[in-house]
C-alpha cells in the first residue's frame, strides 16, 4: 500500500477548493485545508476525515498577507513535513464592467489575492518542494485565462496565472516539481446558485454557451486536479487545462456560424 501523501489546498474552505480537498481525501491522502474562515475550514477538514483522509486539519491563512502564507508553510511542515501537492485555489470574483470604469482599489485587491496570492503559494511551497526534490503544484485559473472577458481586474490576473504556471513549470521541472493549472468554466458553486436564485443569472442562457449544454460541477474540476497531481500525469507540466463543458470551443464556433450558416445537402440540392 502506498504511503499517504500530504496535500495542501489553499482556499479549500468552500466551492472548488472544498471539492478538491474532499476528492484527495477519498484517495486516502493527508489534507491541509487552508483559508480565512475557521468554522468552514474545520468543517471541511472533518469531512475529509470522514471521506478517508488519515489526517486532516484546518490551518488559517490569508493569501493577501505574505506572513500568513509563510506561517502556513511552517505549520504544515511541523505537522506533516514538506507537502507533496499544493493547490492554489484562493480567489475572489468580479462583476462585469468596462476597463475605463475600473476602480483602482478594486483592481489592486483582485491582483493581490488572485495573482499575488497564487504567486506566494507557489514561491513558499515551491522552495520547500525544491529542498525535498519533488512535488506537484496546481494553480486555479479560469476561462478568463484564455478569453477577454469583461472583467478588467479579474481577467488580466487570470491571464497572469496562466503565464506564471508556464514559467514555474520550466524553472522547477529540473527539481522534479510539476506545475499545472485548471481553468474552470461556469461552475455550479454556492455563489452561482445564489445568483441564479436571485434572478441575477440566466441558467438556460449559460448552458447554451457551452458545447455540452451543462454547467461544470465542482467535482468535475476536482477530478481534473486529482489527475494532474497524480502519477498518471507524470509527464505533464506547464499545462492549463480547461474544465469548461466546451465553452471555449462553443463561443467562437457559434459566432462564426451566425455569419456562415451550414447548409445541408438537401438545401444545396434545392438550388
Amino acid at each position: 500500500m502506498n504511503e499517504a501523501r500530504t496535500v495542501v489546498v489553499i482556499g479549500g474552505t468552500s466551492g472548488i477548493g472544498r471539492a478538491i480537498a474532499l476528492r484527495f481525501a477519498q484517495e486516502g491522502e493527508n489534507i491541509v485545508v487552508a483559508g480565512r474562515d475557521a468554522a468552514r475550514g474545520n468543517e471541511v477538514a472533518a469531512e475529509c476525515g470522514r471521506q478517508g483522509a488519515p489526517a486532516a486539519r484546518f490551518i488559517a491563512a490569508d493569501v493577501a498577507d505574505p506572513a500568513s502564507v509563510e506561517a502556513l508553510g511552517r505549520e504544515t511542515g511541523a505537522a506533516f513535513g514538506i507537502p507533496d501537492v499544493v493547490v492554489n485555489c484562493a480567489g475572489i470574483l468580479q462583476s462585469g464592467k468596462r476597463v475605463l470604469d475600473q476602480d483602482l482599489d478594486e483592481d489592486e485587491r483582485l491582483w493581490r489575492i488572485n495573482y499575488r496570492g497564487t504567486l506566494l503559494g507557489c514561491q513558499i511551497f515551491g522552495r520547500l518542494m525544491a529542498r525535498k526534490g519533488g512535488g506537484a503544484i496546481l494553480n486555479v485559473g479560469s476561462l478568463a485565462s484564455f478569453a477577454p472577458l469583461s472583467l478588467p481586474a479579474y481577467t488580466p490576473g487570470k491571464h497572469a496565472v496562466l503565464g506564471l504556471t508556464g514559467i514555474l513549470a520550466a524553472e522547477l521541472g529540473p527539481q522534479g516539481i510539476r506545475v499545472n493549472a485548471v481553468a474552470p468554466g461556469y461552475t455550479l458553486s454556492d455563489g452561482l446558485k445564489a445568483r441564479i436564485a436571485a434572478g441575477e443569472r440566466d441558467p438556460d442562457a449559460i448552458r447554451a454557451t457551452t458545447a455540452l449544454r451543462r454547467f461544470v460541477a465542482p467535482e468535475d474540476v476536482a477530478e481534473a486536479a486529482l489527475f494532474l497531481c497524480s502519477w498518471r500525469a507524470a509527464s505533464i507540466t506547464g499545462v492549463t487545462l480547461p474544465v469548461d463543458a466546451g465553452w471555449l470551443v462553443q463561443a467562437p464556433y457559434a459566432h462564426y456560424l451566425r455569419g456562415n450558416p451550414i447548409r445541408t445537402v438537401s438545401d444545396q440540392q434545392g438550388d
